[in-house]
């Protein structure tokens, strides 16, 4: 007979969203019980281990923002929940990235200021446009990042920029730069960045972007040594050691109301809780309920969301230090020399991997311990994988990644012949170790109009969505989304950690 378990409330999904949630929700004295499909906590945010554990993988970027104690919503939240010893091990990136285009390197320093300053250097003649940039990135892209704490009756709205950032936000950021340059150039390599969101330029919201930019450029680029996994280890460790409770390998299959409770029926247990919080996507928030049971309204609402990107991934081990093949800095962004804008055919066609955006990491300068290891990663969507047959799908995956890796070597020549191991993935990949719909690493599109607070009233009052589908994509605002989410879902404005 399966086992029946109690709490106040089941969170569905170990990923940042949901460990930072149920850490917050048991500090505050409730029970809570989450529930993860695979064997190991942080969703994306995970590593793996190759050749005897000599080489270590971190599966998704590894770049966290808001690390500034004086401007970082997430070094705020981190410190509510007494987690300093956690903030220190935070270490700041000396630049922010290396955008590569038309053969310039343009290296990005992690100052806001200095970014400024090398915009300034390397574009002369829109002086004009790089000044009413950070002028938007301060005013909405600040308002934006402090919407958060605005909930929390800590950030007084400033209405005199509404108008504007309603604007800002019917625009693409394509647009929106076309308006401020110019000139191509510069539009094209402050295109680059949107690969942080998952997004490229001509898709993304101008108005979520400048709140991007803001985290990006002041909150404080950072990084946790032992890749991402470390970072989910420490946040399940302290939520375990507060009182809750983790049932790993446990997908949950379906959800039921019934009256006074939620009963929840997983792989492994039968849960019944006061309320959920569900980390996954709405699409499996219905299927979990059954489509009867949810109201058309809401349905819509979900069907009128785009399915963000996922990413091809090459994870890579190289002869001898990357830094000796050319890979000197800790990460180049490779632009194409026609942009990152692409039309319906070039995706079809796959031309779209030699357009869009091709990142290269080097996580050996980062932190030296898991190996020669370089990763390149590329946005890829899922529907480009899930019809193949296996054959197909091994077909094409090796015909990618050589493609990804070829151009790769266009920019960084050494680099042919010196690597030693490679294994790649995609959104399918992504899919089977996270259940995200369609295998997407960043949820749904933030596209123009796009207004993802919509989701924030589910139907049902016993169950609340809380996660990077309704927050928009990235580290920062999946972890201080929960923390938000927990503080006020307990009714508490404040927190301080005894």
């Amino acid at each position: 007979m399966i086992e029946t378990l109690h709490s106040d409330e089941l969170v569905i999904g170990a990923g940042l969203s949901g460990l930072m949630y149920g850490l917050t929700a048991v500090t505050e004295g409730r029970s809570v019980i989450i529930s993860e499909a695979h064997h190991k906590v942080g969703g994306y945010v995970t590593s793996f281990y190759r050749n005897k554990r000599k080489f270590h993988f971190d599966c998704s970027q590894h770049k966290v923002t808001g690390l500034n104690k004086d401007s970082g919503n997430l070094w705020n939240a981190l410190d509510r929940l007494g987690l300093q010893s956690l903030i220190d091990e935070f270490h700041f990136y000396e630049e922010l990235t290396t955008i590569v285009f038309r053969g310039k390197f343009i290296a990005l320093p992690s100052d806001p200021e200095k970014i400024k300053e090398t915009l300034l250097f390397n574009f002369p003649d829109e002086a004009q446009g790089i000044e009413k940039l950070f002028e938007d990135i301060l005013s909405h892209g600040y308002q934006h990042y402090m919407f958060a704490r605005m909930m929390l009756d800590e950030y007084k709205l400033n209405k005199d920029l509404l108008r504007e950032s309603r604007f800002l936000s019917k625009l693409t950021t394509r647009e929106y730069y076309n308006k401020l340059f110019k000139g191509e150039e510069i539009v094209e390599v402050l295109s680059a960045v949107a690969i942080y969101l998952g997004a490229v330029s001509h898709e993304v919201n101008a108005f979520y972007f400048l709140h991007f930019l803001y985290a990006a450029f002041y909150g404080g680029q950072s990084y946790i040594k032992g890749t991402g996994q470390h970072l989910s280890d420490v946040l399940l460790k302290e939520f375990l050691n507060r009182g809750g409770q983790i049932l790993k390998k446990n997908p949950v299959y379906e959800i039921e109301d019934e009256g006074d409770f939620m009963q929840v029926r997983t792989k492994k247990k039968l849960i019944k809780a006061q309320r959920i919080i569900a980390t996954c996507s709405p699409n499996d928030v219905v299927k979990m309920l059954g489509k009867e049971n949810v109201e058309d309204s809401f349905l819509k609402t979900v069907d009128s969301y785009k399915i963000g990107w996922g990413h091809f991934g090459v994870y890579a081990v190289t002869s001898v230090p990357p830094e000796e093949l050319g890979i000197t800095c800790s990460e180049f962004l490779l632009v194409s020399d026609t942009g990152d804008h692409f039309s319906e055919d070039d995706f079809f066609t796959d031309a779209y991997y030699d357009m869009l955006t091709l990142s290269v990491t080097n996580y050996h300068k980062i932190d030296a311990s898991g190996g020669y290891i370089i990763q390149f990663v590329v946005l890829d969507h899922g529907d480009k994988w899930f019809p193949l047959s296996e054959k197909e799908y091994i077909e094409r995956k090796e015909k990618v990644q050589e493609q990804i890796i070829k151009r790769v070597y266009q920019t960084f020549p050494k680099l042919e012949g010196n690597l030693i191991y490679v294994e790649s993935s995609t959104p399918k990949t992504n899919y089977k170790y996270t259940l995200s719909t369609q295998g997407s690493a960043f949820a749904y599109k933030v596209l123009p109009k796009t207004h993802l607070g919509l989701l924030n009233n589910f139907p049902n009052q016993k169950i609340k969505l809380v996660s990077s589908w309704v927050s928009g994509p990235g580290y920062e605002s999946a972890m201080c989304f929960g923390f938000t989410q927990g503080l006020l879902l307990n009714n508490k404005k404040v927190l301080v950690h005894g």
